[in-house]
């Protein structure tokens, strides 16, 4: 996970880079990117979240296949929201698990 972690920031920082020049990639220029990166459940997360959490009828998403599911997402801004945001609450989870620096000089003292 950390070498994928890696690999999407320095993706991300060049998505971004290209972006402050003006440059706005399509799907086709991204699409096999990321499908190395995220499966198709992460895809219709981000595809839910895109849409405020209620999908849009009109797309199947049971019978897409994943370059599909790309095309729904149609911008790398919401996977890098979608990804960052995991990063963060993984985080927080990992900062709540360790012992806080008074609780350890506590135990240390005993």
């Amino acid at each position: 996970m950390e070498n994928n972690e890696n690999s999407l920031m320095k993706y991300f920082s060049m998505v971004l880079r290209k972006r402050a020049n003006g440059e706005v990639r399509t799907i086709k220029d991204f699409g096999n990117d990321l499908t190395k990166y995220l499966n198709r459940k992460e895809l219709i997360e981000i595809i839910s979240k895109k849409f405020n959490g209620s999908i849009p009828k009109e797309f199947n998403l049971v019978e897409m296949e994943n370059e599909e599911l790309l095309e729904v997402v149609g911008d790398e801004m919401y996977i890098i929201s979608y990804v960052t945001e995991k990063w963060s609450l993984t985080s927080q989870s990992k900062k709540q698990a360790l012992p806080s620096i008074k609780e350890v000089s506590k135990a240390t003292k005993k």
